[in-house]
């Protein structure tokens, strides 16, 4: 593409931003929108631009000025601060700063705090707020092992590379081992996560280069996701862990909730409710669907539709039965569009729907099938 083209995506992208809320629509017609992938890339732009602006145009511009996200920390003379800050807050009306200045010779900037020293050197230190709790990940939540090492590591790492005075950094390490005792994280954790780790030999033939075979991400399952890991490894498949049911899943949910017809990217399941001599029609059909549910329910249900099994059931080959929105079941949600066919494959194949034609989108292998028939009718009769 060129880049008029890029430009004007990108404007439909920002100008483009509405969002549900109490029942009703809005346009966000100024700023970026939050949760937007586009957001950070923009807002970023625009403050380099807004910073280059400040210094350059600066009647008395600070001796340094280090920037990240929102936050400065910057030096130049007392007398030229309250001018500078003017100055900074006349380019941009949206755009206000505020200013904190140093107490007792000290700055805190992020999670540093600069201390003046009295032969005018820096000193730097960790920096806690006043809320701060000392809640880390806990050792018994459940995290793969290695989440749970890699705070261990993090923390650390901080010590060496931010303190500078060696006392500090000391005073600094036993505070994170007794913060982390109370996390429960055992001795011998602490240790695995500062161990040095051993050089590994390159055991490849000269000339020759291992053939990168891809990584892939899974739910972590205690004492099921390790040994899935082991057998990839055997293959040349690296794999990472994911957290699953997280607070943040249970109980954040700042969007209106969106009601079941309306769902997109759903594999559903229809039963008919016609009638027979015998009793109640047995048949159903399993989809899959990129759109609403409700959409995707219209379109089987029109007479016209003659692509469509349900459409072919209820209008020609058995009259007067019926099917119904309420009644459909939503059996998996994914967005993702290959991994929704297969799982609309998988539930075809578990459940051997009457009224579909074919296995759908994916053709799933038969090696699994004694798998998912019984696991797939356990969990649906559940």
């Amino acid at each position: 593409m060129s880049p008029t083209q890029v430009v004007n995506l990108l404007k439909v992208c920002l100008d483009c931003t509405y969002f549900l809320y109490d029942g009703s629509f809005y346009q966000q017609i100024h700023g970026a929108a939050m949760g937007s992938p586009v957001s950070p890339i923009v807002c970023n732009l625009y403050m380099e631009h807004l910073e280059q602006l400040a210094i350059s145009t600066a009647p008395n511009p600070p001796l340094w000025w280090f920037w990240y996200v929102d936050d400065t920390h910057t030096k130049l003379k007392k007398a030229h601060a309250q001018e500078f800050i003017d100055h900074l807050n006349s380019l941009d009306p949206d755009i206000k700063f505020t200013s904190e200045k140093e107490q007792d010779r000290t700055l805190p900037f992020l999670d540093t705090l600069t201390t003046i020293q009295d032969d005018g050197s820096l000193r730097l230190s960790i920096y806690r707020k006043p809320t701060h709790t000392d809640q880390y990940l806990n050792f018994r939540s459940n995290h793969p092992l290695e989440h749970k090492l890699g705070v261990v590591k993090t923390l650390l790492h901080r010590a060496d590379t931010i303190i500078t005075d060696p006392h500090d950094r000391e005073t600094e390490k036993q505070h994170i081992k007794q913060a982390l005792k109370d996390c429960g994280y055992p001795k011998w954790a602490i240790d695995k996560a500062t161990a040095p780790k051993p050089r590994q030999q390159n055991n490849r033939n000269p000339g020759t280069r291992e053939r990168d075979k891809g990584r892939i991400t899974l739910p972590y399952i205690k004492t099921v996701s390790e040994p899935l890991r082991r057998i990839f490894a055997s293959h040349g498949i690296s794999t990472c862990f994911k957290p699953t049911n997280t607070l943040r899943q249970l109980l954040v949910a700042p969007k209106d909730k969106t009601s079941r017809e309306e769902k997109c990217g759903v594999v559903y399941h229809i039963p008919c409710q016609g009638t027979t001599r015998q009793g109640t029609c047995e048949e159903f059909y399993i989809g899959e669907t990129e759109r609403s549910l409700r959409t995707r329910f219209l379109e089987h249900k029109r007479p016209s539709s003659h692509s469509s099994e349900v459409s072919q059931h209820i209008h020609i080959e058995s009259p007067g039965h019926t099917v119904s929105l309420d009644k459909v079941r939503i059996l998996d949600t994914e967005q993702d569009y290959f991994v929704r066919g297969l799982k609309e494959a998988i539930y075809i194949r578990a459940l051997q729907p009457s009224l579909n034609r074919d296995s759908g989108r994916y053709k799933l292998p038969g090696t699994f099938d004694q798998l998912l028939t019984s696991r797939i009718r356990n969990d649906t009769c559940q």
